[in-house]
């Protein structure tokens, strides 16, 4: 997701130039003597000391990244408030250096480092904390081989292969404001329906899911890392092989992290008055132990798991019409999840025209629901969902103030529906979109009582949102 002008350092030449003007600019007349020339060369030399340059004049250097930042407005119910935040440490301001060398006409070397800036992560904030966040910190680190015949490799801290598989599908311009992952409101704790919210359990998204947030409900046994639709998210240290693109069609395969393998497929093309794109993508881990250690979820438990995804845009040229889907399934074999398995649905649909001197106006409405993805958070036989919400009223809590110990009440499922909508403005002449969104979350989880039998349903209060920023890319 890199966008904006590139600012490249390709010769000294400039640096020869910039060096006259300012030992020029910089001196009187009587300045110019005899060692005018040797004054050059070194305002020359201490230019290059202090500039991001071109390593042996070979490599070069571009630098990219944007500036993320907007104003969020939150009700859960029983409480409201605004914060400033940004979208997601994915999302955060961040800048990116980039370099190719050509070792010949077929082949080229290159790297990339990535570093975000994470100060109001509204993936992270809570009722009670409005600045959460994870500071300073690498994004990506890696080098790569590229041949235009045979492919590419890339070693290092990145992508791994199926990461934003579906979601690099979306070529609408409003990839960066509506997307298949939940990016805000996600640590957001819950209020049961007839009970009260549990205060000691908000307590954020910084380390795990939390239960009694809206996350617990989001979550991915898959990977310990990715959000609800995105299971096969964030980077990792791993190989990675992309194809050539040929008739449309290419594909990339990785291995990292202790045993996790990805691949994906992809088509994009146009014909017939139509753009499209398409993906399709499959990963698992194995979480069995070994002398490296084990895969494991948020509490420690050993996982083998899987994910599949399916997803893609096709936009109507002539009316600026477009429709993206997502759809993902993950299967989780571990013994203290029931039911392990979870399905997440994210439909996106909006028109583009450029109604305005200024660039163009997307209009977008959007749909979401994930099905019993509330995962590792809700331990089989543990007590969580009691620990969560069995002092606090509502249908949970009266099944445990009923039952015979607080481990006898389990999560058997659960739902969270969401729909949006948005407006996005871009700015051609500064690289930049100014951007509002609504979002509406509803959620209920099932539960049942295992000594028992008894089950019921625990609704919790919808969750409203409205953020609104902009993006300025550079």
């Amino acid at each position: 997701m890199n966008g904006g002008n590139k600012v490249k350092y390709n010769s000294l030449a400039a640096l020869a130039a910039a060096g006259l003007l300012l030992s020029v600019g910089g001196a009187s007349a009587a300045d110019l003597g005899g060692d005018c020339c040797a004054d050059l060369e070194e305002r020359v030399a201490e230019l290059e000391a202090t500039t991001a340059r071109k390593g042996n004049r070979k490599v070069s250097l571009t630098i990219t990244g944007w500036v993320s930042e907007g104003i969020m407005w939150w009700d859960d119910g029983t409480e409201s408030n605004v914060y400033v935040a940004h979208d997601s440490t994915d999302l955060a301001s961040n800048v990116s250096f980039t370099g190719t060398a050509n070792i010949n006409s077929d082949v080229e070397a290159g790297y990339q480092i990535n570093i975000f800036f994470d100060h109001a992560n509204a993936l992270f904030q809570t009722q009670d904390n409005d600045n959460a966040n994870f500071g300073v910190n690498l994004q990506r680190a890696f080098w790569w081989l590229k041949s235009n015949t045979l492919g590419k490799v890339s070693i290092g801290m990145q992508s791994a292969a199926a990461d934003n598989a579906t979601i690099l599908t979306d070529f609408t311009g409003t990839l960066f404001q509506h997307n298949t992952v939940t990016f805000e409101g996600t640590s957001m704790a819950l209020t049961p329906e007839g009970g009260t919210r549990s205060g000691a359990n908000n307590v954020g998204f910084l380390i795990g899911r939390p239960n009694g947030t809206l996350g617990a409900l989001l979550n991915c046994n898959t990977y310990r890392q990715g959000i609800a639709n995105d299971c096969l998210g964030d980077r990792t240290n791993s190989v990675r092989y992309d194809t050539p693109t040929f008739a449309g069609f290419s594909a990339s395969a990785s291995w990292g992290e202790d045993d996790r393998y990805e691949g994906t497929v992809r088509y994009a093309g146009e014909g017939g008055g139509f753009k499209y794109a398409f993906a399709t993508s499959y990963g698992e881990v194995n979480g069995d132990n070994d002398a490296l250690g084990s895969r494991t979820d948020f509490l420690g438990n050993p996982i083998d798991a899987g994910y599949f995804q399916i997803g893609g845009t096709i936009k109507h040229l002539a009316s600026a019409l477009w429709f993206h889907g997502h759809y993902g399934t993950q299967d989780t074999d571990n013994a203290v999840i029931s039911p392990g398995d979870g399905e997440a649905y994210y439909l996106k649909a909006g028109w583009s025209p450029k109604l305005n001197s200024l660039g163009t106006t997307h209009f977008i409405g959007e749909f979401r629901q994930n099905l019993d993805t509330y995962g590792a958070s809700y331990q089989v036989g543990s007590g969580d969902l009691c620990g969560a919400y069995g002092v606090n009223g509502g249908g949970i809590g009266a099944a445990c103030g009923a039952a015979a110990a607080a481990t006898d009440v389990d999560a058997v499922g659960s739902e969270v529906t969401s729909f949006g909508l948005g407006l996005v403005q871009e700015i051609d002449a500064a690289s930049m979109n100014l951007w509002i969104k609504y979002r509406h979350f509803e959620s209920e989880i099932d539960f049942r009582n295992t000594a028992t039998g008894a089950r019921g349903t625990q609704d919790f209060q919808d969750i409203d949102l409205v953020f609104a920023g902009a993006h300025i890319f550079f």
